[in-house]
């Protein structure tokens, strides 16, 4: 099984949290850390070779593709967004799975037709990646509610944008106290979900481990 992973990119080298690729390895995948080339061939090579998707953190999606100005927006980068994009539809038209986490909530979001919030406050920890700082609580019902078998979780926070409308076909099955979209599902697929917080920083405790669990078990 071939999980893809974005990446974060700039004119000269490629980033990626190490922790993504090791959860994957450890549960039996093979991770391939996939450049934002926006070329036709490549997607939909990689829409039939992959098992399923994760789309990791990074930069602000362009607010032009939800129909916006630029507003608070910051390190776009467009080729990687129109190339996500692009690659989030050829997966979902197979059923693949797809776990997005931060930024990748956000363009999730975006891919199917919902906007943005270009700034807010209060959601940027100064606390190191694997504190958790603020509660969540999860939808009963939900797919995530059936992961982590819990109402009320406590996260860390590293964003500065947040989801404004929810696109179609998408429930919120998570929110913040002060009523930030912490997590979206999507209605009718597998697996797609899309969580705000980053589980990988905090993978070794329940209940984040049972997420990416749950991910490469919807890839079998």
């Amino acid at each position: 099984m071939f999980v893809g992973i974005t990446i974060k990119e700039n004119e000269r080298d490629f980033y990626i949290t190490k922790k993504i690729p090791e959860l994957i390895i450890t549960r039996g995948a093979h991770p391939l850390m996939l450049p934002g080339y926006n070329d036709e061939n490549y997607i939909e090579h990689l829409s039939r070779i992959l098992s399923g998707l994760i789309l990791s953190g990074g930069g602000d999606v362009d607010p032009s593709l939800y129909n916006k100005e630029n507003a608070g927006s910051k390190e776009i980068n467009r080729k990687r967004d129109e190339f996500e994009i692009k690659l989030i539809k050829k997966l979902y038209e197979k059923n693949k799975p797809i776990l997005a986490i931060c930024r990748g909530m956000q363009v999730l979001n975006v891919a199917f037709g919902g906007t943005l919030i270009q700034h807010i406050d209060g959601h940027y920890q100064k606390e190191a990646r694997d504190v958790l700082t603020h509660d969540i609580f999860i939808r009963k019902g939900t797919k995530l509610y059936e992961i982590v078998k819990r109402e009320n979780i406590k996260v860390n926070s590293f964003h500065h944008q947040a989801l404004d409308e929810v696109a179609p076909l998408f429930i919120v099955s998570a929110v913040s106290p002060d009523g930030v979209i912490e997590a979206i599902e999507h209605l009718s697929s597998k697996f797609i979900i899309g969580v705000q917080f980053h589980p990988e920083y905090m993978h070794e405790r329940e209940p984040f481990n049972n997420l990416f669990d749950a991910f490469i078990e919807s890839l079998k």
